[in-house]
Parts: structure tokens; C-alpha cells; sequence
């Protein structure tokens, strides 16, 4: 069943770990189930995760997470990121 999402506390950590930390950047690009495991993220979230978010690939500019972690950590959502390689979507509701 890959439909695993991160929780609100992991995608901040993730976020900010891809917005800051060179090695960590570098792990992640390598080996992103090791990476989220890093981070703490639940063996049985990851392996749920969709295939395509646990594939080695080249990650955004960290200005483009540290805009996502600032978008995240302002918005009152529930349900916080969904993972779709190679960009974060939020999934803020219709508001209305």
C-alpha cells in the first residue's frame, strides 16, 4: 500500500534538513529511505511512501525548501505534504 504521508513534525525536519544541511542533502539524494530514517520517520511510513518519492534523484535548490518549510510552518493544515518527486505539494483543503 504506497499511500504513506510524512507526519507535519517529519516534513518540517525534512524541509529544513534540505533547505540547510549539505550532508544531509547528499544522503538524501543517495538514499532517501535511509535519510527519512534519519529524521525518525516510522520504517512503516516509509516503506508505504510512494516508489517514485524513495528514488535516488538530483533535489530542487535549497531556496525552494526553505520557501516550502516558511509556506508549511505558516499554514494550519492537518493534512501537511504529500510527497510527489521531484517537487512538495501542500494539501491545504478548499478553504471553503
Amino acid at each position: 500500500m504506497a499511500d504513506s504521508k510524512l507526519s507535519r513534525e517529519h516534513s518540517l525536519a525534512l524541509l529544513h534538513k534540505l533547505a540547510t544541511d549539505d550532508g544531509f542533502r547528499s544522503r538524501y539524494e543517495q538514499k532517501p529511505a535511509a535519510a527519512l530514517a534519519e529524521l525518525g520517520v516510522p520504517h512503516e511510513t516509509i516503506v508505504n511512501l510512494k516508489a517514485s518519492c524513495l528514488a535516488a534523484q538530483t533535489l530542487a535548490n535549497k531556496e525552494h525548501f526553505r520557501a516550502s518549510h516558511a509556506q508549511l510552518t505558516t499554514a494550519a493544515a492537518d493534512e501537511c505534504l504529500a510527497m510527489n518527486w521531484p517537487s512538495l505539494k501542500m494539501d491545504l483543503g478548499s478553504g471553503n
